[in-house]
């Protein structure tokens, strides 16, 4: 992206990005010194520079009758990303709203992709420190064939994501134990639990993994995902 074009994303015009720029090659100028190296008018120099002083991009000092003015380190175009980010805090949730109320509450992912959406969303949607839910009934080779995004384990233990998982032993098997999973496994009654699915719990949403495909679904709705969650506790507790 070219400077120009980035300085305009954070807010400062043409004038004010070229008279800035221009301050910052030549170093301190008067108005006539940035006219003649910038090619600017100097009406637009003296509508641009207290703007870039109210922004702290320059400062000025009075030698004689005539005023030099200087940038400020870049660094300081950092400040101005400040009430962007806040505006954006604001905003997001009100936009996120207006996205629930549209969005349809169903999602269908296919492909290896889509698998690798539903533990992105994870991530995406719980907070540090929280539980999440799974029943695991697929076996090593499906784990294998379809593994997981890059980055996702390194982020999960970041997050420290807790997980209570029911599974079969052969997932077991292949698991290195670790602080923040607890693993329960059914019943030998139902050995081997080996349908190449796995169900996830996290947040108000529920996820559908279909290995064999491979396919993912998730369903937002929390009364659904409380209702869900309800059952595996109960079913963990059994175990």
């Amino acid at each position: 992206m070219e400077i120009s074009t980035l300085l305009a994303t954070i807010g400062l015009t043409k004038n004010e990005s070229a008279v800035y720029l221009d301050l910052l090659q030549y170093g301190t100028q008067t108005v006539s010194s940035i006219a003649r190296t910038s090619k600017i008018h100097r009406p637009a120099i003296y509508m641009a520079l207290p703007t870039l002083k109210e922004k702290g991009l320059i400062s000025e000092r009075r030698v004689g009758k005539l005023i030099h003015y200087s940038a400020e380190p870049p660094d300081r175009l950092r400040a101005l990303l400040v009430p962007i980010h806040e505006d954006l805090d604001n905003l997001i949730p009100q936009l996120s709203k207006m996205q629930n109320n549209k969005t349809p509450l169903v999602r269908r992912l296919d492909g290896k992709k889509g698998v690798h959406a539903v533990y992105e969303d994870i991530v995406n949607t719980l907070k540090k420190g929280d539980v999440f839910y799974r029943y695991s009934s697929e076996n090593r080779k499906d784990l294998q064939r379809v593994g997981l995004p890059e980055d996702y384990e390194e982020r999960r233990d970041k997050m420290q994501l807790e997980r209570l998982v029911i599974t079969n032993p052969e997932y077991t098997a292949s698991r290195e134990p670790k602080l923040e999973e607890s693993l329960k496994v059914v019943p030998k009654e139902f050995l081997p639990f080996d349908y190449h699915v796995s169900q996830i719990i996290y947040g108000d949403k529920i996820a559908f993994i279909d290995y064999s495909q491979p396919i993912a679904t998730i369903i937002e709705n929390p009364v659904l995902a409380q209702f869900q969650r309800d059952i595996f506790k109960m079913l963990f507790r059994r175990l």
